[in-house]
C-alpha cells in the first residue's frame, strides 16, 4: 500500500499534469485564433488581387505547386506550400506543435540568381484545415518557428519540405548545380557543408543561395526582437 508522501506526491504529478494539459489547450486555441484572423485577412487580399487582375491587361504565369506531395519544382518566388502540407508533415513524422514546452526560432534569407525571394508568411498553416506543423512562419521576415511538446532536433530541410520547396545539396526549387553554379547554406556567417541536415540553433541567421559564387550574401544580419 503506497505510503502517505507517495500518495501526495502521486496527487501532485496528476494536477501538474492537469494544469500543463489545460496550458496546452488554451495556447492551441490562441493559435488557432490567429490563424483563422490571418486566413481571413489572406482571403480579403486575394479577392482584391483577382479584381485588380481582371481589370488590367497583363497576366502573370503563377508558380504552381507539382510533382509529388505538391512540391515546388519551379523557379522563385515559391508560395506558402499550402498545397500537401499534411501529408508532407505527417511523412516527416515531426513532434505535435507546442508554443509553451520548446519554442525557439531561426532567421532563414534565400537567395537565387542574385534576387533575394521571400520566405512567406504562414509557411506551415492551413488555416482552412486548422492545421499547425510545428516548423511554421508567421511573417514574411523569414523567422522560423520551432515549437513542439519536446526538444527537437529541426533539420533545415525539413522546413524546405514544410514549405514545398525541394532543397538538397544540389537543388532549390528548380535550380541546379553546375556549370559555375553552386547552392551554398550559410550559418551565422559560416559555410556548412551538408545544408538540409542543418540542425537549427536558437537565433541561427542562415542564408541558402544559389547562383554564381558572389552573387549572393554569405551574412544574415537580421535582428532578433528583444525577448524572441
Amino acid at each position: 500500500m503506497a505510503s502517505r508522501e507517495e500518495q501526495k506526491k502521486k496527487a501532485r504529478e496528476e494536477r501538474e499534469a492537469k494544469e500543463r494539459e489545460e496550458r496546452e489547450s488554451k495556447a492551441k486555441r490562441r493559435r488557432l485564433l490567429r490563424i483563422g484572423i490571418g486566413a481571413a485577412v489572406v482571403v480579403v487580399a486575394a479577392i482584391i488581387a483577382v479584381v485588380a487582375l481582371s481589370g488590367g491587361g497583363s497576366k502573370k504565369t503563377a508558380q504552381g505547386a507539382t510533382g509529388p506531395n505538391a512540391m515546388q519544382n519551379t523557379a522563385g518566388p515559391w508560395n506558402n506550400g499550402t498545397a500537401g502540407l499534411e501529408q508532407r508533415a505527417t511523412e516527416l513524422g515531426l513532434p505535435d506543435p507546442s508554443d509553451t514546452v520548446f519554442h525557439v526560432h531561426a532567421n532563414l534569407a534565400v537567395y537565387a540568381d542574385g534576387k533575394k525571394e521571400t520566405v512567406p508568411q504562414n509557411v506551415g498553416i492551413d488555416s482552412d484545415k486548422q492545421f499547425l506543423a510545428s516548423l511554421h512562419t508567421h511573417d514574411d521576415q523569414g523567422v522560423i518557428h520551432m515549437e513542439a511538446v519536446q526538444p527537437y532536433p529541426f533539420k533545415l530541410g525539413q522546413f524546405f519540405t514544410i514549405w514545398g520547396v525541394p532543397f538538397t545539396a544540389t537543388q532549390l526549387g528548380s535550380y541546379h548545380v553546375g556549370q559555375g553554379l553552386v547552392l551554398q547554406t550559410w550559418v551565422n556567417g559560416k559555410q556548412v557543408k551538408d545544408g538540409p541536415s542543418y540542425v537549427m540553433k536558437p537565433h541561427d541567421r542562415i542564408v541558402v543561395g544559389f547562383g554564381k559564387p558572389g552573387s549572393f550574401p554569405t551574412k544574415n544580419n537580421f535582428k532578433f526582437p528583444p525577448g524572441e
